[in-house]
């Protein structure tokens, strides 16, 4: 597919000439070594260096010629040896792959070269001061800025020289016949602008080449986004289908699974019990699921508003009162004032039951979870400490991604789908807070839940909260 740039070049440019032009870019492309490719800047300056090289190989021709027609032998034999170094760097680049090298020789070439024929050709009245002048510019747009001004303070200080000498009286000779001063001025001032104008060219037709290219990229990445995202909707969508569709008989296994601890032998109950333990494990994979898909989508909506957290902790506490119970885990929630926080009651009944259950999911048998709430200036604190085995670093840093498989494992055999936490994060910050742990290997965990506290002056509906339970400490297994 032609791109942009031949299309405006076509527009102005004569056949012949166009089909002389594409060679030539096909013969500098011929030079660009793979490594050079793999990055569009270095595709782009890798080209300059081939032009360049190959360009200066044929003006040094052309004035080598010349120069040896008029009888400059000194001027034609700097010039021959510069272009053919010239001629040597676009193989140089292809046969080092170092762009950097084939770019500091071509570079030095010049300046070394372009200040012989200012010396030889009459000191700061040479025409070549001024191609001495464009060294720093070529190394700008092959070798980049740093080496750039180094180049550019080198081409300063041999022109400041050539300048000193003249103020200081001495007259360097030009080195040919002087009829011959104005015909060699007016091809050098012409070659100038013709190079300066080549430079421009090339500059401006690479600088374009990697536009279109970028450009063709970039449609082609929104192409495949497209793409993507109709793919991730049909799977989102065929995921929620499914969990909606899955639950409902799930229920009704678990039900029946009851109902066969309750009638059946006691053999037929412990089986009943086994289906019951899979059926839960499943439908809160179900849910995990769903409620994953719903924050990713967007389709989460807390209702944030003014809570007392002490009593919804309650509540988490009696959710988890059974598990707790089993593994004869005591869970010691501190006494306190209540502690108003914004926040969501479904979503942070969800985080705090993932929060207890998970450290009950960790500890040994027989030993206690602390609960502690408080408030911190603008913040409420929620503190779960575990006396489980701890979490590594390694751990912390992927704890809140999903489906993290972490080293410590539970210990009453319970399930883990690597969602929980990330669900807790993802609710926390909807609800403007955030979630965190501390923990150190063989000394437990504490994840720290915080949420934004509720200025006292806008505190105004009584704490819901069981003042019958004991002053101290309110204890569940």
């Amino acid at each position: 597919m032609e791109t942009p740039t031949a299309t405006r070049l076509r527009a102005f440019l004569p056949s012949a000439l166009l089909t002389l032009l594409a060679l030539f870019e096909e013969l500098v492309g011929w030079f660009v070594p793979d490594k050079c490719r793999q990055h569009p800047e270095e595709t782009r300056r890798a080209r300059l260096t081939a032009h360049f090289g190959l360009q200066g190989a044929f003006f040094g021709t052309a004035y080598a010629l010349f120069y040896w027609r008029i009888g400059h032998l000194q001027g034609a034999f700097v010039i021959l040896v510069c272009g053919g170094i010239f001629g040597v760097v676009p193989w140089m680049l292809r046969r080092t792959g170092s762009l950097r090298l084939s770019g500091q020789v071509l570079i030095g070439t010049m300046a070394v070269g372009f200040t012989q024929l200012t010396l030889i050709e009459g000191g700061i009245h040479s025409h070549a001061v001024a191609w001495l002048a464009s060294v720093p510019l070529c190394a700008l747009l092959i070798l980049g800025v740093r080496p750039a001004a180094v180049w550019a303070a080198i081409c300063f200080l041999a022109g400041a020289a050539i300048g000193c000498a003249a103020l200081l009286g001495v007259e360097l000779a030009p080195l040919y016949d002087s009829k011959w001063q104005t015909p060699i001025d007016f091809a050098g001032n012409v070659g100038i602008i013709l190079f300066l104008f080549a430079l421009g060219l090339v500059f401006e037709v690479s600088r374009a080449a990697a536009f279109d290219h970028m450009q063709a990229s970039l449609d082609l990445l929104v192409d495949s986004n497209e793409q993507l995202t109709h793919l991730n909707n049909e799977k989102t969508e065929f995921l929620g289908i499914a969990a909606h569709d899955l639950r409902n008989p799930l229920s009704a296994v678990i039900g029946y699974a009851d109902l066969l601890q309750m009638e059946g032998s006691e053999k037929v109950a412990k089986r009943g019990a086994s289906i019951a333990k899979a059926g839960r494990r499943m439908l809160e994979l179900i849910n995990d699921l769903l409620d994953a898909n719903a924050i990713e989508e967007g389709r989460y909506a807390s209702q944030v508003e003014p809570l007392e957290l002490r009593s919804l902790v309650l509540t988490s506490v009696q959710h988890n009162h059974a598990a707790s119970e089993r593994k004869e885990i005591t869970l010691d929630l501190v006494d306190g004032p209540p502690c108003w926080a914004q926040t969501d009651r479904k979503a942070v009944l969800q985080v705090l039951d993932n929060l207890i259950s998970n450290a009950l999911k960790y500890s040994p048998l027989g030993s206690r979870v602390s609960l502690t709430l408080r408030t911190d200036d603008d913040w409420v604190r929620f503190d779960v400490r575990d006396q489980g085995p701890g979490i590594s670093e390694s751990d912390q840093k992927k704890l809140f991604q999903k489906h993290t498989k972490l080293s410590a494992r539970p210990t009453g055999g319970e399930s883990s789908v690597g969602l929980g936490l990330a669900i807790v994060k993802r609710l926390a910050e909807a609800m403007g807070g955030s979630i965190g742990c501390s923990s150190t290997m063989g000394e437990g965990a504490t994840f720290i839940l915080q949420l934004r506290a509720v200025p006292p002056d806008l505190i105004s509906l009584p704490s819901p909260m069981d003042h019958s339970m004991p002053a101290s400490h309110l204890q569940v297994g």
